[in-house]
C-alpha cells in the first residue's frame, strides 16, 4: 500500500492478525509531527482506491533561535515566516538593543498573539501566549470584510478628492496583513479545513492579501502624480469592486449560475481596462485579472 502525505508518497506493505484484520504502520516521520500515540483516534477516509488519514492534532514545533545581526527587513521576514510555519516560541539574537524597536512594530503590525516574555542584552524571546484556538473561518472573514472595506475606501477616497486617507488605507492593509499571517499560521498549524483544500486557502489567503496591497498601491499612485481620473475610469473601478464583492457572496453561499455569470462579466471587465485611456488602467487590469484568475479556485473549493 501506497502512503502519501506532506507530499510524499512511501509504501507500506500489509500485516495480517488474527484471522482477518489487516493493518499497516504509520510513517514515523509523522506520528512524531502529530505526537501520535498508542489509543489515539484517526480519522480515516475512504475513496475508491484511496484511503486518507488525517488527525485533529496541532503540529508540535521545537523551538527556534536565530541572529538577524542590524538587519531589519531580513529580521521582520524571518519573523513573520516563523510565526506562519507554526513556531510557538522564537528567540532572536541582534547586535544593538534599538533593535527591540524594529521586534515591537513586527509585533504590533503584522502578528496576532506573541509577545515579549524575555528580554536580555543584546536579545529577546517572544512566544505565542495565545494557546491553541480555532479561529480561522473568523480570520478568514475578517480579511474578506476588510478587502471590501479597502476596496470601497479607495474609491470613494478618489471621487471625492479625499487626499488626507492614506493612514486609515494604511491601517486597513496591516489589519489585513496581520490576520493573513494569523490564517497562514493556523493552516500550517493544523488542518482547519478539509486537507485537500488546504493548498487552495493558502493561495486564496495570500491572494487576497497581495489584492489589498494593489489597491493600496493604487490609491498611493493617484495622490503622488494628482492625477485627474476620468468617469469611464470611475465606473469601470466600480464594476471591479461589485465583483468582488460577487466573488465574497459567492465564498460563502455559492451558486453554480451565479458562478457562470461572474466568469463572463469578469473577462469581460477585465478586456475593457487594457483598452482604458486612463493613468490607473495598468492598476485596474492588475486588480481585475487577480479577481478573474482567483474564480478558479473558489470553484475547486466547490468540488
Amino acid at each position: 500500500m501506497i502512503i502519501g502525505y506532506g507530499g510524499i508518497k512511501i509504501k507500506r506493505k500489509v500485516v495480517l492478525h488474527g484471522d482477518s484484520t489487516l493493518t499497516i504502520s504509520l510513517p514515523a516521520r509523522w506520528a512524531k509531527k502529530f505526537n501520535i500515540k498508542k489509543g489515539d483516534e484517526l480519522n480515516v477516509e475512504e475513496n475508491e482506491r484511496e484511503i486518507r488519514i488525517t488527525n485533529d492534532k496541532e503540529i508540535t514545533l521545537d523551538k527556534k533561535q536565530f541572529s538577524v545581526g542590524n538587519l531589519r527587513r531580513l529580521g521582520i521576514s524571518y519573523i513573520t515566516s516563523l510565526y506562519r510555519s507554526g513556531y510557538d516560541e522564537i528567540h532572536l539574537d541582534y547586535n544593538n538593543n534599538d533593535y527591540i524597536e524594529t521586534i515591537h512594530d513586527v509585533l504590533s503590525n503584522e502578528i496576532t498573539g506573541f509577545e515579549i516574555v524575555k528580554q536580555g542584552n543584546n536579545y529577546c524571546v517572544i512566544k505565542d501566549l495565545t494557546g491553541s484556538k480555532d479561529e480561522f473561518n473568523t480570520a478568514l472573514r475578517r480579511i474578506w470584510l476588510l478587502t471590501l472595506d479597502l476596496a470601497g475606501e479607495t474609491l470613494s477616497s478618489i471621487k471625492k478628492n479625499n487626499v488626507n486617507n492614506l493612514k486609515n488605507i494604511y491601517f486597513m492593509d496591516n489589519s489585513i496583513n496581520k490576520f493573513s499571517n494569523y490564517c497562514l499560521r493556523l493552516l500550517n498549524k493544523k488542518v482547519y479545513v478539509n486537507y485537500s483544500k488546504t493548498p487552495l486557502y493558502y493561495y486564496l489567503i495570500k491572494s487576497l492579501e497581495e489584492l489589498a496591497d494593489k489597491y493600496k498601491d493604487l490609491y498611493k499612485f493617484y495622490l503622488n502624480n494628482k492625477v485627474k481620473i476620468n468617469d469611464k475610469s470611475l465606473e469601470t473601478y466600480d464594476k471591479i469592486n461589485s465583483h468582488l464583492n460577487e466573488y465574497y457572496n459567492l465564498f460563502y453561499s455559492y451558486d453554480k449560475e451565479k458562478m457562470e455569470n461572474l466568469f463572463n462579466e469578469a473577462r469581460s471587465t477585465y478586456e475593457k481596462t487594457l483598452n482604458l485611456n486612463s493613468n490607473i488602467s495598468i492598476y485596474l487590469s492588475s486588480i481585475c485579472n487577480d479577481i478573474k484568475d482567483l474564480l478558479s479556485v473558489l470553484v475547486e473549493l466547490n468540488i
